[in-house]
C-alpha cells in the first residue's frame, strides 16, 4: 500500500512539474530574419541601403548636403574620408544619418564589411 501511494504521488509530483514548463522557453522560435552580414556585395547589399534610404535626398537631382550617393562611384569618396560611415553609425563629431532615424545593426553590420573589404565594385 505505502509503494502505490509513493509511486503516485512521484507521478504527481512529476506531471505537475512539467505543467509550468513553458513551450516557448523551452523551444524558442528561430528568426526568420537574419543578417547576412558575411556574403556582402555592392551591387546587392550597399545599392539596396542607399536605395531604401539615402537615395531620397542624396541624388543628382537634390544631392542634399552636397552627398550624392546613387553611385558606386559617388559614394566612393565618403567611404573613403570616413564619412559614411560616422554619419551611420551616428558617432559623435558627425551627422545622424538618415535624419529622424537610424539604420538597422544589421544595415550597419553591412556596410561596415564592405568597408572593410576595401569597398570593391561588386
Amino acid at each position: 500500500m505505502k509503494i502505490k501511494i509513493s509511486a503516485l504521488l512521484l507521478i504527481v509530483f512529476c506531471v505537475s512539474g512539467c505543467y509550468y514548463d513553458k513551450y516557448n522557453k523551452l523551444y524558442p522560435p528561430v528568426s526568420e530574419t537574419t543578417c547576412d552580414s558575411l556574403n556582402v556585395t555592392y551591387s546587392v547589399s550597399v545599392k539596396d541601403i542607399m536605395n531604401n534610404y539615402c537615395i531620397g535626398c542624396h541624388n543628382a537631382s537634390t544631392a542634399s548636403g552636397g552627398a550624392t550617393l546613387d553611385s558606386y562611384s559617388s559614394i566612393l569618396p565618403w567611404v573613403q574620408s570616413g564619412q559614411l560611415m560616422g554619419d551611420v553609425k551616428q558617432l559623435s563629431g558627425f551627422i545622424s544619418m538618415p535624419p529622424g532615424s537610424k539604420l538597422s545593426d544589421c544595415d550597419i553590420a553591412k556596410l561596415q564589411k564592405w568597408v572593410n573589404d576595401g569597398a570593391p565594385n561588386n
